[in-house]
């Protein structure tokens, strides 16, 4: 059997703690090339270094087979995982297209409710998957992943896709002791992050406060804003458990008290969010759906209009 060649385009908390843990296991075995797609100073000190991994007590270096900006020099491969942020979704997918042969898997674990939806709209005939995954890490400095939570789980799957390329992938995952999954719900298990995340994310940025401090000071209000979010999930089709709610909001407390989420710490870098993609959405669909959202409207309007650093 040939080995496998496997593309990661976004080398930041969720591709490069990924990536690091896949070339560890396989760097000295046949199995598999691995190709890291970045870009400016995140790309240069991997190309110079290799990618630095810090993963509880240790800290791991991984250098793929090549990492550039360019996927012409990589060429056709048999998967693809993009881990990019959304707001660039359409950009970054079309750079992609010299990684895509016919037979190409493509695998996002970005956050949203419908991004597979929207790559195969630009990629029509593309065989893409559904995927999400759950862990906490950030890139601290270029070429430099640190994974803070003490769990993590990445699902994929596709109902209508190639069973053997799914077994595959969960194969080379889980042997490289990545906690990979890939079930029948895919759908499901895609709305229960986002009633993890998409709160999370609106009320830290909105409040400008860490996960610990919005639990302390505003735990009634994280509870309306999940509770608005399940009536948008159930009005399309999602069966939820009845604690949902309290669950995903109690999930939160497994990460560090003063940690926060990715988008509000893009807010307070003053770089691109994922608003429209955690929080626009509930609203748009509400709307669509004839749902009252008005504490995902308010802090909605708030996020678009009220500009960060906040005195």
């Amino acid at each position: 059997m040939s080995k496998l060649k496997i593309a990661i385009s976004g080398i930041g908390a969720v591709g490069g703690y990924y990536g690091a843990m896949m070339i560890l296991r396989y760097k000295e075995k046949q199995i598999a090339d691995f190709y890291f797609i970045s870009r400016g100073d995140n790309l240069r000190a991997i190309q110079e270094r290799g990618l630095q991994a810090r993963t509880g007590i240790r800290t791991i270096t991984a250098i793929p087979t090549l990492a550039t900006d360019n996927p012409a020099e990589i060429g056709p491969v048999d998967y693809v995982f993009c881990c990019t942020k959304s707001y660039n979704l359409k950009e970054n997918i079309l750079q992609l297209k010299p990684l895509l042969g016919p037979e190409t898997v493509i695998i996002p674990l970005q956050n949203g409710i419908n991004i597979t939806e929207q790559i195969q709209e630009l990629l029509p005939g593309q065989p893409v998957w559904k995927g999400c995954t759950y862990i906490g890490s950030r890139l601290i400095r270029p070429g430099y992943v640190e994974k803070f939570s003490g769990k993590e789980r990445l699902f994929f799957g596709s109902e209508n896709g190639d069973e053997e390329k799914q077994k595959t992938l969960l194969t080379l995952l889980t042997n490289a002791h990545i906690k990979a999954y890939n079930p029948k719900d895919m759908n499901t298990r895609i709305w229960k992050k986002f009633m993890m995340i998409s709160p999370a994310a609106t009320i830290t940025s909105f409040f400008n406060q860490n996960i610990g401090q919005v639990i302390d000071q505003h735990y009634d209000m994280f509870v309306t804003l999940s509770s608005e979010l399940k009536n948008v999930a159930e009005a399309k089709g999602i069966q939820f458990p009845g604690n949902i709610v309290y669950k995903s909001i109690e999930a939160q407390k497994m990460m560090p008290a003063n940690a926060t989420t990715s988008m509000h710490s893009d807010f307070l870098l003053g770089k691109p969010t994922e608003l429209e993609t955690l929080t626009g959405y509930v609203v748009r669909t509400a709307e669509e759906l004839g749902i009252e959202v008005p504490t995902y409207k308010f802090m909605y309007k708030g996020l678009a209009e009220i500009p960060y650093p906040r005195s």
